[in-house]
C-alpha cells in the first residue's frame, strides 16, 4: 500500500498540492479528512498568494471571460462568489464555491464592445426575468451586434421590458411603432410609450414628445408642455432639443424674442456637435445677436461647421475670409471654401466674381487645397 493518497483536483479549481499520509488519515474520521482536503482544493491558485491571504473570506471576484487561472488585475468580473456554500448544506456537502452571474455583466461586456459575450450573458439574464438584460437584448437585435439584426425580435424584447417599466425600452419600442419597424406602424402606441418614458425622465422621449406638442401632432398643440419637455431634454444634453429651444426663443412663438436664451441654447447645441447650431451660433457671433460681436469666434465656429460639411457655412466662411473680417483676408482659403459650396450646388455671384479675379497662381493653390480637403 502506498504511503500517500493523492487528492484529485476538482473541476474549475486549482490542483491541490497537498499529500496526506495514510497514517494521519487513520487518526481521524475519513469523512472529515476528505471534507477538509476538498475545502483546501476549492481555493483557486491565483487566490492563494500568501498564507495570510488564504485565511480571508473567499469573496474575490473572478473574471471568467477567458480560460485562464489568473484574472487581469483590476478587472471587473462577470461572476462573483456568493458566499452561500456551507459544509452543512446537504446539496453542497464539500463546500464547493458557487459563482453567481452579476446583473451588470452583460451591459459591461456591451460597453467594452464584446457583443458576442454581451448577447450570451443578456440571454441568460433575460431568461431570469432581468428587465435591463431584456432591454439590452432588444438593442443588440436592433443594431445587429453579436447577433444577426432582427427588428421583430428587437421589438419583442423592447416591449417585454417596456411593459415592466424600463424607460429606455419604452422609448425604443415607441420609436419602432412610430416608424413601423419590426411592428405594424401604430402612432397611438408610439405616443403612449413616449409619454411613459418621458414621465420617467428619458431625455429622447421628452424631446420627441415635446415636438409632438409643439406641432400639435397626435396631441392638442400646447406650447407650455412643449417648452417644458424640450427644456428638460435640453438640460440633459440633447443637442437637437437645445437647437430647437434656441430657434423657438428667437422666433415669433413669443410676444418678444429672447435673444439671450436663444444664444445660450445655440451655444450649448454647437458645443454638443450639432452642425446646424455651429453655423447659427457663428452667425450670431458675427452679427452680435444675443452675444457680443466677435468676428474671430464667428470665423472659428463657421469653419467647424464648414469642415463638417455645412454648405451654407462654407459659403458664409468664404465671404468672411475673402473680406478679412476679424483677421487678415485669406483669398486662397476663401476660394477653397467657395469651390466646396459651389460643388455642392450653392451659387454665389459675388464669390464667383471674386474667384475669377484671383491671379492664376492663387486659383491653382485654391484648387490644390480643395483636392487636399476632399476625402474621396
Amino acid at each position: 500500500m502506498s504511503d500517500y493518497i493523492v487528492m484529485l483536483p476538482k473541476q474549475n479549481a486549482a490542483p491541490c498540492a497537498s499529500r496526506l499520509p495514510v497514517r494521519a488519515l487513520l487518526r481521524k474520521s475519513l469523512i472529515a479528512s476528505i471534507a477538509s482536503a476538498m475545502t483546501l482544493c476549492a481555493v483557486p491558485v491565483w487566490a492563494a498568494t500568501s498564507s495570510a491571504e488564504t485565511s480571508k473570506t473567499a469573496s474575490t471576484v473572478e473574471k471568467l471571460d477567458k480560460p485562464t487561472d489568473m484574472p487581469p488585475q483590476g478587472a471587473q468580473g462577470l461572476y462573483q462568489f456568493d458566499g452561500s456554500a456551507s459544509i452543512t448544506d446537504p446539496s453542497n456537502p464539500f463546500d464547493v464555491p458557487r459563482f453567481v452571474l452579476k446583473k451588470t455583466s452583460a451591459y459591461s461586456a456591451y460597453q467594452r464592445g464584446f457583443y458576442l459575450t454581451a448577447f450570451a450573458l443578456a440571454t441568460k439574464l433575460a431568461g431570469m426575468d432581468d428587465v435591463h438584460a431584456q432591454t439590452l437584448l432588444g438593442e443588440l437585435y436592433l443594431k445587429g451586434n453579436g447577433v444577426e439584426q432582427d427588428l421583430k425580435e428587437a421589438a419583442n424584447w423592447f416591449e417585454i421590458a417596456a411593459d415592466k417599466g424600463d424607460r429606455e425600452a419604452q422609448f425604443n419600442i415607441g420609436m419602432l411603432y412610430a416608424q413601423g419597424q419590426g411592428v405594424e406602424k401604430n402612432l397611438d402606441k408610439a405616443l403612449d410609450y413616449f409619454q411613459k418614458a418621458a414621465a420617467q425622465g428619458q431625455k429622447n422621449a421628452q424631446f420627441n414628445l415635446g415636438l409632438l406638442y409643439l406641432r400639435g401632432q397626435l396631441v392638442e398643440r400646447d406650447m407650455t408642455k412643449a417648452m417644458d419637455l424640450l427644456t428638460k431634454s435640453a438640460q440633459q444634453g440633447v443637442a437637437a432639443a437645445q437647437y430647437t429651444l434656441a430657434n423657438l426663443y428667437q422666433s415669433d412663438f413669443f410676444p418678444a424674442p429672447n435673444l439671450d436664451q436663444a444664444a445660450y441654447w445655440m451655444q450649448r447645441a454647437a458645443q454638443g456637435g450639432f452642425v446646424d447650431a455651429q453655423l447659427e451660433f457663428g452667425l450670431m457671433l458675427f452679427h452680435g445677436k444675443g452675444v457680443r460681436q466677435d468676428f474671430s469666434a464667428a470665423r472659428a465656429w463657421l469653419k467647424q461647421a464648414a469642415d463638417a460639411g455645412s454648405i451654407l457655412a462654407q459659403n458664409r466662411l468664404a465671404r468672411i475670409l475673402a473680406r478679412g473680417y476679424g483677421q487678415p483676408a485669406d483669398p486662397i482659403d476663401a476660394a477653397k471654401y467657395y469651390l466646396l459650396s459651389k460643388r455642392a450646388g450653392k451659387s454665389d455671384d459675388w464669390l464667383e466674381k471674386f474667384f475669377q479675379e484671383l491671379p492664376d497662381k492663387e486659383k491653382q493653390l485654391a484648387i490644390n487645397a480643395l483636392k487636399a480637403h476632399t476625402l474621396w
